[in-house]
């Protein structure tokens, strides 16, 4: 018999989808092309690829039995305010599937398509549920689809629709989600206008309550949110870090926060140690 542990293992290496386990593809997301450390080993790196660009968008560590991003890393385009486009179907990720499929996020039909193409046994609906969310598990929640990287910090076009993948949201609690936490997104974006490029990483804290569909748990409900952000000056220098820290259930965040108080908040709501930005951007 295959123990839990190790069944889990294999999973966790089946579905490395776009890149190595070190986010070879997409290390420019991070300051000084370096990922965050400290967090599980065992979660899958995603570089987020949009329909026919080559680019990675972003960067996501995804947590395939919380069915969420812990976190998505991502530089901040330099303007102020709030410029949201039309709001987007959120897509999925066909190679948290199996890698043979499209590497480019895709809606949950064509992604149906392409593993009926490729042959897999079993109900393609149902394959997909067990890798990653679906866009019906969050209906009648009462929580949004937090964005990690916010649509807002990019420009309207291929950029923004690029967030709208089900591994870049998470469960958030609506009023902190329209209220506190956007507000904060709006302070950070102004002060990214004042930086030569800014490195952002947005992530959640797993919770001990899930969204359940039919006396099934599917989504982990994170007990709280966070971000962090790198400014760099035009010669990409380190010049401001700041942290910010939310309760999932109130619409209060903790903003201005060092990188160190941060990384040692999380310490003690997660039980583990990360660096979130090397040097902790000094």
């Amino acid at each position: 018999m295959i123990s839990y542990g190790v069944l889990v293992l294999a999973l966790a290496h089946a579905i490395l989808a776009k890149v190595s386990p070190n986010f070879s593809d997409c290390l420019g997301q991070f300051y000084a092309s370096r990922p965050p450390v400290g967090f599980d080993s065992s979660l899958t790196p995603i570089c987020q690829m949009y329909e026919t660009y080559n680019n990675p968008f972003f960067a996501t560590l995804y947590h395939k039995r919380n069915r969420y991003g812990l976190y998505s890393a991502y530089i901040l385009d330099t303007r102020p305010g709030d410029n949201v486009g039309g709001d987007q179907t959120f897509r999925l990720e066909p190679q948290l599937v199996d890698t043979r499929l499209p590497k480019q996020m895709s809606l949950q039909p064509a992604t149906e398509t392409a593993i009926r193409n490729l042959g897999l046994s079993g109900t393609p609906a149902e394959i997909i549920k067990q890798a990653q969310a679906i866009n019906s598990d969050y209906t009648g929640s009462n929580y949004h689809k937090g964005h990690l990287n916010a649509n807002a910090d990019h420009p309207d076009g291929p950029g923004q629709k690029a967030t709208y993948t089900l591994t870049n949201v998470a469960p958030m609690y609506g009023t902190l989600n329209s209220g506190a936490w956007r507000n904060n997104e709006k302070r950070v974006r102004d002060i990214a206008a004042t930086c030569g490029r800014m490195y952002v990483i947005t992530g959640v804290v797993p919770g001990n309550n899930w969204i359940s569909v039919n006396g099934v748990q599917r989504i982990n409900i994170p007990s709280h949110v966070w971000s962090a952000f790198c400014c760099l000056n035009n010669n990409n220098q380190p010049i401001r870090a700041e942290g910010s820290l939310a309760p999932n259930n109130a619409n209060t965040i903790q903003t201005g926060l060092s990188i160190a108080s941060l990384q040692s908040q999380l310490k003690s709501l997660m039980g583990t140690t990360v660096t979130l930005f090397y040097n902790n951007c000094t």
